[in-house]
């Protein structure tokens, strides 16, 4: 699976894709050459109604053998892309973990904590840096990013 499609898929079992995500999805696919029957009846279905769109959507996965990841792992997918993507250095770490955080806002971390707010995903000292009140925001984003470069190694599938 490409990891576009991978990312999709992720953000669909965490519960944040819409309706219009998968008919761009469709879309792209279809103008990069990709074929499926199911993209027919996608752009076919009407009204664009998330409930029809989703089931026609699951029934590409399943066409492509795609499984489903349960919520948790989707939110650690997620993290992980997003944090990979900050200790990169190529995006803006506050903003990059802002996104993450609107990403993962459908998973329960709070109840899982242990100490700290985050750490049942390991994002519990970026979770401070983000929410640090008396440092400048190039402090912040340095502890954001620093911060993920540790996740990433301690925390990161290895490929």
């Amino acid at each position: 699976m490409e990891a576009e499609e991978e990312i999709l898929v992720n953000r669909y079992a965490a519960g944040i894709l819409h309706t219009d995500d998968i008919l761009e999805f469709v879309n792209t696919k279809l103008d990069a050459g990709a074929w499926s029957d199911v993209f027919l009846e996608i752009l076919d279905y009407d009204p664009k109604s998330w409930v029809g769109i989703s089931e026609l959507f699951e029934k590409y996965l399943k066409e492509r053998e795609v499984n489903l990841p349960s919520l948790e792992e989707a939110v650690r997918y997620l993290v992980e892309h997003h944090v990979k993507l900050i200790a990169s250095g190529s995006v803006e770490p506050c903003g990059q973990f802002r996104k993450m955080l609107q990403e993962i806002d459908g998973y329960d971390y709070y109840s899982k904590t242990k100490d700290y707010v985050g750490d049942d995903l390991g994002i519990h000292v970026m979770y401070g840096w983000y929410y640090e009140d008396y440092c400048s925001v190039e402090e912040i984003n340095r502890g954001i990013f620093n911060e993920s470069q540790v996740w990433v190694s301690k925390y990161s599938k290895k490929h």
